[in-house]
């Protein structure tokens, strides 16, 4: 197998179970609301933070699959397969989504937790993969 082989399998298999996993998460949210649990509805900023999270984490799975697909081949030529860059795609899926689920739980009155600083890295993390795969995209023949 080759490391852009091995590369894409990686994207594809994170962002399938991920995709899975947080689809999950919205559904359990849909069932909270349908059902008017209170828990869910009356912390308005726990509700947020889980919406966020379950749309961050929607949201990131696809670009990982997007980063196997069509990300991943432009960096062909290189050694790694792309694997440095989608280290970074998968570091951002794993923190955005987290950061903002994680914060719901014991937050302050009107504050998201302290796990909302997991949010800044993982942007981080994804703007420069998207830099970088828009780079090698205006520079492949």
């Amino acid at each position: 197998m080759t490391a852009l082989e091995a590369e894409q399998r990686r994207s594809r298999r994170f962002g399938w179970s991920w995709l899975l996993l947080w689809a999950t998460a919205g559904a359990a949210l849909e069932t909270a609301h349908g059902f008017k649990l209170g828990l869910y509805l009356d912390d308005e900023v726990a509700r947020t933070m889980l919406r966020l999270g379950h749309a961050h984490g929607v949201g990131l799975s696809i670009v990982a699959l997007l980063h196997g697909a069509l990300g991943a081949p432009l960096f062909a030529d290189r050694a790694d397969g792309g694997r440095a860059c989608g280290r970074l795609i998968r570091a951002a899926a794993l923190l955005v989504p987290l950061g903002f689920a994680l914060s719901a739980l014991g937050h302050p009155e009107s504050d998201p937790g302290i796990a909302i600083f997991l949010v800044p890295p993982g942007a981080a993390c994804l703007l420069a993969a998207l830099g970088w795969t828009a780079l090698r995209a205006w520079r492949a023949p």
